[in-house]
């Protein structure tokens, strides 16, 4: 019953989002992980701050209830309920003033330093370009909400680099949500995750740059009528955005449209699964659609035939499943989780399939400490060389800005990552991990990129939080060339105030 009623006090309000990449995310996911949130809904980002504090507040209560001790756990609540006060005061579960308008000027104001012996790229940084050696970034957010229905973000950054002149301003995400009901519009720039998986994303990730987008959800998770009930809590995501007009390709049309939808279900407390489509169509030098044209570019009828619906089609099934161990091994649970993407139709079904299978092992001895997490993902199509994220009219495939908007990896390659994530103490977080890419694999030479990396992240009383981190990188066949070897070691540290 209170759960019931925490979704219905969130569907009330409005909220800003939670920008991809903030540590509350895999705190959450940690205490899934505990079997301490049975609703969680992980696949479908960003979450709303309400929905957050929702996450938040069920884990409190069954915690509560289990009398949870362990000292690590208790911190990381603490953090979240510290964190999202405000929004857990808003649904009646903190003493405090709630506040149905206000304007939040400055929050989280940070400092970011990147070095770098030669250019890097980092993947699921929103499409930040870093240069050789000396990096600097200074942003802050604003928030602002008025009468509980319209909401604003604004995430400004200061950009330097010691081989670029040209210092700037760019606004990293902007937006704003007005809500009715259990349904949010969201207008401006602002990134989407879609899928299980921690190191990439099939279809949607945070590699590319923030979208700039009309948006229509519902941002907690609510049932379906009649025997659909049975699908479970569900969530579902559209959007609309046009893609760049300077294409990397000089013969392909610019300024292409980008729709894509998700529909999330989440049938058992242990079980989730998504249905996801991306549709690229139109463009410069394309002609227009009809409002029936739509139907059939949308089933894809068309598909790879020449004329005016031959656009480019994506589709995605993922799933997840945690299993409780209960004494079985020492861990406290195990997550399978696999993330499928299309690139084709053929036959009226799905084809040239990519691929991706994690899992997750938590809470290793259980103490609360230890979590490993391995992904291997893979695109590459026989017969069919560089086929995925790519298209005959669309020739700059399926990127914004130069970057792929679902996994980092690109066409015809695969991917293995493994990450430890091990608390030193309930304030100090140490991660370990491990990726190996390798590009072009239908024709050679491949390309084999070896990367190492180790981060602290430390939170404290006094509300300041720092991340340093370093990596190291070994590339075989450096840009396709054989024999050629490439390295790069880089080094950043971030610290961020909240207040």
């Amino acid at each position: 019953m209170l759960l019931s009623a925490l979704a219905f006090a969130c569907s009330a309000f409005v909220s800003s989002n939670v920008p991809l990449g903030h540590w509350s995310y895999d705190a959450i996911d940690k205490l899934v992980g505990q079997r301490l949130i049975d609703s969680a809904m992980m696949t479908t980002r960003p979450f709303s701050r309400l929905e957050m504090a929702r996450l938040i507040a069920e884990a409190a209560e069954k915690a509560q209830q289990l009398n949870e001790n362990n000292e690590i756990i208790l911190a990381i609540l603490d953090r979240l309920k510290k964190q999202f006060k405000a929004e857990l005061i808003a649904m009646g579960l903190g003493d405090g003033e709630i506040y149905e308008s206000f304007i939040k000027p400055v929050e989280d104001p940070y400092a970011k330093y990147v070095f770098a012996d030669d250019k890097p790229d980092l993947e699921n940084q929103r499409g930040d370009v870093f240069d050789k050696h000396h990096n600097y970034r200074v942003g802050f957010a604003s928030r602002m909400k008025f009468f509980d229905r319209i909401a604003f973000y604004l995430h400004p950054e200061y950009v330097d680099s010691s081989t670029d002149p040209d210092r700037d301003i760019e606004l990293i995400e902007g937006y704003g949500k007005l809500t009715a009901g259990n349904l949010e519009l969201e207008l401006g720039k602002d990134s989407l995750w879609w899928g299980p998986a921690y190191h990439g994303s099939m279809l949607m990730s945070n590699n590319a740059e923030p979208f700039k987008m009309l948006k229509i959800s519902n941002p907690h998770p609510v049932p379906l009528p009649w025997i659909f009930r049975r699908l479970g809590p569900f969530k579902a995501v559209w959007f609309l955005t046009e893609l760049e007009k300077d294409r990397l390709k000089n013969d392909e049309p610019n300024e292409p449209k980008l729709t894509g939808l998700r529909l999330n279900f989440k049938p058992h407390p242990a079980f989730e699964f998504g249905l996801s489509r991306a549709l690229m169509f139109g463009g410069s030098g394309r002609a227009g659609l009809g409002l029936g044209d739509y139907w059939d570019v949308f089933w894809a009828t068309q598909e790879n035939r020449p004329g005016k619906l031959d656009n480019n089609q994506l589709a995605g099934l993922d799933a997840s499943v945690l299993v409780g161990l209960d004494g079985k091994i020492p861990a406290e649970s195990i997550k399978l989780y696999m993330d499928l993407a299309a690139e084709d139709e053929a036959g009226g079904l799905p084809s040239n399939w990519g691929k991706l299978f994690g899992m997750q092992l938590n809470d290793i001895l259980q103490a609360g400490r230890t979590d490993l997490r391995i992904e291997y993902a893979h695109n590459r199509i026989p017969g069919k060389p560089n086929a995925f994220y790519s298209h005959g009219i669309y020739q700059s495939g399926y990127t914004y800005k130069g970057r792929t908007i679902g996994h980092h990896m690109g066409t015809d390659s695969h991917d293995l990552f493994v990450r430890l994530t091990h608390y030193l103490t309930k304030d100090l977080i140490l991660g370990i991990d491990f990726n190996r890419e390798v590009n072009n694999l239908s024709l050679g030479p491949h390309q084999t990129t070896d990367k190492f990396g180790v981060e602290l992240t430390s939170f404290n009383s006094n509300n300041w939080q720092w991340s340093a981190g370093y990596r190291y990188e070994h590339v075989e066949n450096s840009r396709f060339v054989s024999g050629d070897t490439d390295h790069n070691h880089i080094f950043y540290l971030q610290l961020t105030y909240d207040f």
